[in-house]
């Protein structure tokens, strides 16, 4: 059939949706992005984007209907850009749709200034990986799981390590927030603006002791996820990290009652395993990391 490709319109949405929730349900046809179980998670990330999403993000059309569904989100002031999809209906496959969508979203990225394209699919995913590989993407890594949590099913942590507390950040506190990212994300590739983003939103949250910083978690407003809990050195395995974690999701859900977030940490990391399974976050699924230098 001939391509229909065209640029994400609002009206796309529901149909959208629904090849996430497909996807979703079936661990052989697995993403990393989009997630979206709701119309509210998908209203809420896109509508926190900096870059329009329709833009960067693009539909495969056939008689009116929304088949496929791909593209990239590019923020400003960032190295990366991170893929979505690409995403085919089940009765469309085997025409190479995947394959459009996946070379326009590149062209989306490079056309943004993006160095490289970060990408994950489900384990089961093999379709997915051909695909991927096909377009020069490399794996990274070891394979991550995927949780999410819900207010109703959190588990907070009562009562916390001596003398640790635990606050929302303020863009004050943007030494320490960098100091104890750089320390326990040596590889990360947030860049100190997105932090500082997250500081004034309120949404970084710190654990110290007598002025020290000992902790630190992010959670971001736009996708609703948990990134970079990480917990200096001489404090790990003291409880500081189930704690901050405990007392940020508590505030945060102060002021956005109802979100179920998610985060991902690697599917080795047995300690950090059974830190979330024990605060009541529920697998959601096991991905594969690929990146694509441009």
């Amino acid at each position: 059939m001939a391509s229909s490709l065209r640029n994400f319109r609002s009206d796309d949405r529901s149909a959208v949706l629904e090849l996430s929730r497909h996807a979703l349900q079936r661990p052989a046809e697995q993403v990393g992005n989009p997630l979206w179980k709701t119309s509210d998670e998908l209203e809420s990330e896109l509508a926190e984007w900096e870059v329009d999403p329709a833009e960067t993000l693009l539909v495969e059309e056939h008689e009116g209907a929304v088949i496929g569904f791909g593209g990239v989100e590019v923020s400003p002031g960032w190295e990366h850009a991170d893929l979505f999809g690409p995403l085919v209906a089940p009765e469309f496959r085997g025409q190479k749709l995947g394959t459009l969508l996946l070379e326009a979203s590149i062209e989306r990225a490079e056309n943004r200034g993006a160095e490289r394209i970060l990408a994950s699919i489900g384990t089961r995913n093999l379709g997915g990986r051909l695909l991927l590989e096909r377009a020069g993407f490399r794996h990274q890594g070891t394979a991550s799981a995927v949780f999410r949590v819900t207010p109703a099913d959190h588990r907070p942590v009562e009562p916390g390590p001596p003398g640790v507390t635990v606050r929302p950040g303020a863009p004050e506190d943007l030494d320490m927030a960098l100091h104890l990212y750089r320390e326990c994300f040596p590889g990360g590739v947030f860049p100190d603006a997105a932090w500082r983003e997250g500081l004034e939103a309120g949404t970084v949250y710190l654990a110290e002791s007598n002025g020290t910083g000992l902790a630190v978690v992010n959670i971001d407003l736009s996708d609703r996820w948990i990134y970079h809990l990480g917990v200096t050195e001489s404090e790990r395995s003291h409880g500081v990290g189930s704690y901050v974690l405990s007392r940020a999701l508590a505030d945060y859900w102060t002021r956005h009652p109802g979100d179920a977030l998610g985060l991902s940490v690697s599917a080795d990391n047995l300690p950090a395993l059974r830190l979330y399974r024990r605060q009541g976050f529920a697998p959601l699924l096991v991905v594969e990391s690929f990146e694509l230098p441009l």
